[in-house]
């Protein structure tokens, strides 16, 4: 009997080092500091045939030291969609920025935002979409201009074309978020007016 209860305290004391030494890996592989990183921009290009207006801006937020990621910035994002008699024909306003990373790229930087927005047409107002927008602050002439796209995913479920399943997705989990490998809308384009303007 004593020899169980000596091999029963081992066990436990080996369990309890075991789940010590995967706590401290798992704060070490998400070490968290305040995001320095900011982007902006206000401008307009041409996809699809139609005149993109774009503003956004971002800044804040935890980061994620591990990948990149700034976690709850302040910010907003705002895409008008225009006819060629510069029309609106639809308006993409951000409810929320959940997250923003920045990095360095040949020529310049690029920003990757992504949130949930609210997509205005003429019939009302469709919510709840997801967006993904990135911009590219070319500093080098040689190596081109400054560009921006989107994408989008309406609600629906990510095994369906164009959809992202919204009711599984848990902010503080980016695991959950789940989208359909092609997106709804894709806009993209060089500026033709405007800038974008990126700090590390």
């Amino acid at each position: 009997m004593k020899k169980v209860s000596i091999l029963l305290f081992s066990l436990f004391a080996l369990l309890m080092f075991c789940s010590t030494a995967f706590a401290i890996t798992d704060t070490a592989a998400q070490t968290v500091s305040t995001s320095a990183s900011s982007a902006s921009g206000k401008g307009w290009f041409v996809s699809n045939q139609r005149r993109h207006n774009f503003v956004f801006s971002v800044q804040g937020g935890t980061l994620n030291e591990t990948t990149g990621w700034s976690y709850g910035p302040t910010g907003s994002l705002s895409v008008a969609i225009l006819d060629f008699k510069g029309n609106r024909l639809v308006q993409i306003r951000s409810v929320k920025i959940w997250r923003f990373r920045t990095e360095t790229i040949n020529g310049g930087s690029k920003v990757v935002l992504a949130g949930i927005a609210n997509i205005h047409v003429a019939i009302g107002v469709l919510e709840n979409w997801w967006f993904r927008a990135e911009a590219k602050d070319v500093t080098d002439p040689a190596k081109g201009v400054d560009a921006l796209s989107i994408s989008l995913w309406r609600t629906g479920g990510a095994n369906n074309f164009g959809c992202w399943t919204a009711r599984v997705f848990d902010p503080q989990k980016p695991r959950t978020l789940h989208l359909n490998p092609t997106p709804f809308y894709v806009a993209f384009g060089r500026l033709r007016g405007g800038s974008v303007d990126i700090t590390l």
